[in-house]
């Protein structure tokens, strides 16, 4: 069998091709924003969660770690007319793990929105902390 990156098909009907080739399938866009450094970790966080944050309503949680993925879909077009809705549409997810690694996830954009900004100001700051609390509490945003 020859090395390239190209799929090939053999007699069996395979398509045989490196690694390279499982990220173009798609045109989504993912970034990652993570203090996580497991790649097993990160993995198992992106399908096997312990809670869901929007069922932990009035909980205090010590977050210890981190895992925010951002994704950005390109334009969406009406079928029938050709016109663009939106140009790009924009969702997030974000994983917290707490200090006994319990996790909880999230698809609000929102909260991960505010989480970032939360990050961000505490990225500037000199003393930066091992662990910060927080406080689930619901909180009607339009529609949602």
């Amino acid at each position: 069998m020859e090395e390239n990156k190209e799929l090939i098909v053999n007699e069996n009907n395979y398509m045989i091709g490196d690694f390279s080739t499982l990220g173009a399938k798609t045109d989504t866009k993912t970034n990652v924003y993570t203090n996580i450094t497991d790649p097993k970790k990160i993995f198992n966080l992106e399908n096997n969660v312990d809670n869901l944050l929007n069922d932990c309503e009035g909980e205090k949680i010590r977050v210890k770690e981190v895992l925010i993925k951002r994704y950005e879909k390109p334009l969406k077009v009406d079928e029938e007319t050709g016109e663009v809705i939106k140009d790009k549409e924009i969702t997030m997810s974000c994983v917290l793990v707490d200090d006994n690694n319990q996790s909880y996830a999230t698809g609000s954009k929102t909260f991960t929105i505010q989480l970032m900004r939360y990050l961000q100001m505490q990225e500037r700051m000199e003393e930066k902390q091992e662990t910060f609390d927080i406080k689930i509490i619901k909180k009607k945003v339009g529609d949602k």
